[in-house]
């Protein structure tokens, strides 16, 4: 469970600043990723992927990471390990009404 889950199950919910009239779209699940790193690799390197292989996304350790949701970036954070589990520690956030913008 999250850290923002935890705080709305002790505390009640977050307040995200949403207007009333968002309030209905508010549960809608939407499929959050964190994305650290694109590259073009041509499809005869694809085949030859095999376990153990390693992928070099050419950034550096502890650079940052982008969040998105739905594939659209509404987030930064930080790889972070966490009980032996990674994590993202958020950054930087859009302002909600951008998020909910960005999505539709």
């Amino acid at each position: 469970m999250s850290s923002e889950q935890d705080t709305a199950a002790k505390n009640g919910p977050v307040d995200d600043g949403a207007s009333p009239n968002l309030e209905s779209i508010m549960h809608i699940p939407l499929q959050v990723s964190v994305e650290l790193g694109r590259i073009n690799m041509p499809l005869h390197m694809v085949a030859r992927l095999a376990r153990g292989t390693v992928v070099d996304m050419q950034k550096e350790a502890g650079a940052s990471v982008d969040i998105c949701a739905n594939g659209k970036v509404f987030a930064k954070g930080e790889v972070v390990s966490a009980d032996g589990k990674l994590g993202v520690r958020i950054l930087e956030v859009t302002s909600t009404g951008d998020r909910i913008r960005s999505l539709g």
